[in-house]
């Protein structure tokens, strides 16, 4: 009896330390959720102003705000308290009631602004209000209470109010409604499940390793335990990066598909923004998955011989314009030379460096450059930010770990740039080599090795991509998200493209031959319902219809079978969310392909 007791005690115990780190991790991500809410709430009111009745708006807004101070008042008390286990109801209790009346003011949106039925209205505000409740996805998930509590009143009135608007669009965007509003708690689920048990057997090791810190054998056992939950996490992450990024191909498609609706400048900045946020986001999850997917061996190192210089104008395209908007001078040094190394890993690296260089520098500039050094280019990227003090050095590369940034801003990013550079910098076999001063700058220096040119007869120009012209095909889409079928189909629909939808493919070729003509192209998502392989059905339709049909796989999942899968089928591969112009010249791309196989062999 005594020892059954001190089992029920120390399950209690474990129970206790699981949901008093759930809270402390929402609590300390208040700042970028306040940040988040005042964005969206920006974005929502632009949209809709004019408002039909400007006092509802402005009371709205009053109490949006007034919520928001009071969320960052309640965060300056748990910075001041912390969370004891004898207050972890009241701290739990004032979470959860925040989260609903939080998730509340965005679920009543439709029926305070939404005085009409038109469908560009009901468009925007959806996409806007459905973008804020995934983009609290990776905030709220950890707790499954608190994901319920947001979720539900944020999106279910969207879906009551359309079932009373009794219209073939809003029935629609009824069934669109539900299908993400269920993907997105179902996904949370899982997602806590996973999170609660990772926790659970985290402190169980460290109690574990506690006890037998005095005996080796086990002390090892310990190791490859936290090692096993190290895979596991690195497993769901990889898993999850299907279902993370659903929604965000779902809110992509509806957001292009409006942009063809719509052509009032005021609608244009809007889909943009939205666009914006969604690109922000899977940015995010590309952060979180890169650790994972690195961690779990799933990144192969593609050595090629390349010239840099283009590698380099590339950045500086990309970071011209965030520079000058913080007023700095940003100076990348031409490189002419060519190397020898993995071109997307490398120019990963150099990419986070400069972000993190600008990120922390608020005046002078950020200069990245390269000088010979025998048989390799060194690459060096210089500062003149805040500077790293010198017992911190150590650190910078470690996961979530940010100088000068206590508060969490989400202006400076979660702490997985360096985290990440040095994992590639490990996998492509470079040292790092950091020097900085606090109030004066850094530098980060590594070197890669010197490359070969290629061949003059080698040397070809490669065709730039267009838009392309696929009105009149006929285009097949598969995907077992329903979401995702209807807003492809609105898209390529709207680029003129006929459309058949399934969800598994079995139902295709009856109607393709309902429709009497073969299809042009196939799109189907990678992983299926069931554990159905995209690329495997896809194959049984081609020996079935015409095996030259063209094909593109959409995944969420950059990994070598993925990969070898695309290349084995003979498909196109695009990553979620996927962005329409690439979508729309990769389907230009492979009928165009299509039709020049389709020629005799002596056609002029």
């Amino acid at each position: 009896m005594e020892r059954r007791g001190k089992i029920r005690l120390e399950r209690q115990d474990l129970a206790m330390r699981v949901r008093r780190e759930q809270l402390t991790l929402l609590y300390r991500q208040l700042p970028t959720s306040i940040t988040g809410t005042l964005i969206g709430t920006f974005v929502l009111v632009v949209a809709i102003w004019p408002p039909a009745s400007g006092n509802v708006l402005f009371a709205w807004l009053a109490i949006v705000l007034a919520n928001q101070v009071r969320r960052g008042l309640l965060y300056r008390r748990f910075d001041r308290e912390g969370i004891q286990d004898h207050t972890i109801d009241r701290w739990e209790l004032y979470w959860v009631l925040g989260s609903g009346f939080s998730g509340l003011l965005w679920g009543v949106t439709p029926f305070l602004f939404l005085s009409t039925a038109d469908p560009s209205e009901q468009l925007v505000l959806t996409v806007l209000v459905f973008g804020v409740a995934t983009g609290a996805i990776p905030f709220i998930s950890t707790h499954m209470p608190t994901s319920y509590a947001f979720t539900i009143p944020a999106l279910l009135p969207f879906v009551v109010h359309n079932a009373f608007l009794n219209s073939k669009l809003s029935y629609l965007l009824m069934v669109i409604e539900t299908t993400v509003m269920l993907a997105i708690l179902s996904f949370g689920r899982n997602y806590s499940r996973s999170f609660t048990n990772s926790l659970r057997i985290r402190f169980e090791n460290e109690a574990l390793a506690e006890q037998l810190k005095h005996r080796n054998s086990e002390l090892r056992r310990a190791h490859e335990a936290t090692k096993t939950v190290s895979r596991a996490k690195s497993q769901f992450f990889a898993a999850a990066s299907h279902d993370l990024r659903q929604p965000l191909h779902a809110l992509g498609l509806f957001a292009s598909a409006l942009n063809e609706k719509t052509h009032e400048p005021g609608a244009s900045r809007l889909v943009a923004s939205v666009k914006a946020s969604v690109n922000a986001l899977e940015n995010l999850f590309n952060e979180l998955l890169d650790i994972s997917k690195i961690d779990a061996g799933g990144v192969k190192v593609n050595l090629e011989h390349f010239q840099a210089g283009r590698m380099l104008d590339r950045l500086r395209s990309e970071f011209e314009s965030e520079a000058s908007a913080k007023g700095l001078r940003l100076s990348v040094r031409p490189c002419p030379a060519y190397l020898h190394s993995d071109p997307v890993l490398l120019e990963r690296v150099l990419r986070n460096l400069v972000s993190n260089a600008l990120r922390y520098t608020e005046r002078g500039g950020v200069l990245l450059g390269c000088r010979r050094r025998r048989d390799r280019m060194v690459f060096e990227v210089w500062d003149t930010g805040i500077g790293i003090p010198g017992d911190q050095q150590h650190k910078v590369f470690e996961e979530f770990f940010q100088i000068g940034n206590p508060e969490r801003s989400s202006r400076r990013g979660l702490g997985l740039g360096l985290s990440i550079v040095k994992r590639l910098s490990d996998l492509l076999g470079y040292r790092i080599v950091l020097a900085s001063r606090p109030g004066q700058g850094t530098m980060f220096r590594f070197s890669v090795p010197l490359g070969t040119p290629p061949k003059a007869a080698a040397v070809r120009r490669v065709p730039e991509q267009t838009r392309g012209d696929i009105a009149g095909s006929l285009i097949v889409v598969i995907d077992d998200e329903a979401a995702i079928v209807e807003g492809m189909t609105w898209l390529l629909s709207d680029w003129g493209a006929e459309v058949i939808g399934s969800a598994s493919g079995d139902d295709v070729a009856e109607k393709v031959y309902a429709a009497g003509r073969m299809p042009d192209i196939i799109i189907a998502d990678y992983w299926l319902a069931g554990g159905r392989i995209g690329a495997h059905v896809v194959d049984a339709l081609r020996r079935e219809l015409d095996p030259e049909i063209p094909a593109i796989l959409i995944t969420g999942s950059t990994s070598a079978e993925v990969v070898q899968d695309a290349s084995r089928f003979r498909c196109g591969m695009l990553l979620k969310p996927a962005d329409p112009a690439l979508l729309r010249a990769m389907i230009a791309s492979k009928l165009r392909q299509g039709s020049l196989a389709a020629e005799p062999a002596g056609a002029n």
